[in-house]
């Protein structure tokens, strides 16, 4: 008998340096879990409204510019409220429907940093149609290679002799394809395909591809860009796929030429962003798994929780895990916000760059032959920022911010006007000096 009470006494010893470890780690948890509860009975109470929104953005704005979009969001906004219909103040398309950690992930995958940009990146993700993308300086397309990178991506374009054996391929195995290069008309040979004509017998899904019957793979994934700029797609063709604007804007192009003036002329400063970006993805992604981790252990936990050794041990783990994670994010939003202000002194240069270039798309106005390609522009661009240094040597920050303005300037206008009729020269100047 007495064994057995001092079994029971070590044992109940034992559960109370369990309890203790437990409110220990779940203490912490408590006020992130009051205030998510209150976030999410916010996002429940408005949610029919803000799907009305999400829904309707992303059904119909795809083709749309920044402005024209967010004059439609204002209008719906209005017209939802009008009916008495709960919606969040300030909604925001990104946020409803995507984690941030998944937007940096895009970002880190060549996807544009401005709002624009990520709203497309939402569109060809969460769309129930398979995205067609105006890509004119070929930015989509490059961000899904990069993001497709892991899932056997397969990247066709229609003058390829076998491209619809391929996409046969693919739809049967679960691959990922990227049609690129497509015209104003798509082949009907992939109608099916492209409009998403799964039949469904039983347990069995397919499409049919002409005579033959393809066994379709849930995994399967259609992206499609055109480099046209202005192109014309029938109503029939737009109501089968999402039809998006990836035409860079200003605001994208002048944080990606800012990341290369910065790589150039202070490459330790961009080598620790860039570090500092996906160490904080990182973090955020760990954070969100053990927080995840310890409510799944709470919710399946068929014993005591005392019992529970693996939850005890998580919450060890996690509650150290955890504030080295925080310490971590404090430390590097301290780093970004000095790194940010560092980088922020030649974004003069980048913005600059960024005008020059739409001055250049503008020519396409005046006369259709008139086409520059962003690549061409960025390699003219880092030509300018080389040959600049060589020539003009200054230890001033702002000295070589206006070295490099003026070099740039000069060279865009030098390069250009070889290629333009005589008759146009003025004109191309004064735009220059309007911009």
């Amino acid at each position: 008998e007495k064994k057995a009470l001092q079994a029971a006494a070590a044992e109940t010893e034992e559960k109370m340096k369990r309890a203790q470890i437990i409110v220990s780690g779940l203490e912490g948890e408590r006020d992130l879990w009051t205030q998510q509860i209150e976030y999410y009975e916010g996002c429940l109470h408005n949610l029919v409204g803000d799907g009305m929104l999400a829904s309707g953005f992303l059904s119909y704005t795809g083709a749309f510019t920044a402005e024209f979009r967010e004059d439609l969001m204002k209008g719906w906004t209005k017209e939802v409220r009008k009916q008495q219909i709960p919606v969040t103040r300030g909604f925001d398309f990104v946020d409803f429907l995507v984690h941030p950690t998944e937007v940096r992930d895009w970002e880190n995958d060549g996807l544009p940093g401005d709002a624009f940009s990520r709203e497309n990146g939402v569109m060809v993700t969460r769309g129930s149609r398979w995205p067609l993308m105006i890509d004119p300086q070929g930015q989509a397309n490059k961000w899904i290679k990069k993001m497709q990178r892991d899932n056997n991506l397969k990247v066709i374009d229609p003058k390829q002799p076998d491209y619809i054996k391929t996409i046969e391929t693919a739809v049967g195995l679960g691959f990922p394809v990227l049609l690129q290069d497509i015209l104003e008309e798509i082949d009907p040979s992939i109608d099916s395909v492209v409009s998403k004509a799964i039949i469904r017998k039983g347990n069995r899904s397919y499409i049919k591809m002409g005579d033959t019957e393809v066994d379709y793979n849930d995994s399967f994934r259609l992206f499609m860009t055109t480099k046209m700029a202005n192109p014309h797609y029938t109503p029939e063709t737009c109501t089968k796929v999402c039809l998006l604007n990836f035409a860079v804007k200003e605001q994208g192009l002048e944080e990606q030429l800012l990341k290369i003036v910065v790589e150039k002329e202070k490459p330790e400063l961009e080598e620790q962003n860039e570090k500092l970006i996906l160490d904080s993805a990182a973090a955020e992604k760990e954070k969100k798994r053990l927080e995840d981790e310890i409510l799944d252990l709470l919710a399946k936990s068929d014993d005591s929780l005392l019992d529970n050794v693996k939850l005890v041990e998580t919450l060890q783990t996690s509650k150290q895990t955890q504030i080295q994670i925080k310490q971590q994010l404090e430390q590097a939003a301290k780093t970004r916000h000095e790194i940010a202000a560092a980088r922020d002194q030649f974004r003069e240069c980048a913005k600059r760059a960024s005008i020059l270039f739409f001055v250049l798309a503008d020519l396409g106005s005046i006369d259709t032959m008139y086409q520059f390609a962003l690549d061409s522009y960025i390699v003219l661009f880092q030509i300018s920022i080389k040959r600049s240094a060589e020539k003009i040597h200054t230890d001033s920050v702002a000295e070589r911010v206006n070295v490099l303005n003026d070099w740039h300037t000069g060279s865009v206008y030098s390069n250009t006007c070889r290629g333009l009729f005589e008759k146009h020269k003025l004109l191309f100047s004064f735009h220059m000096t309007v911009r």
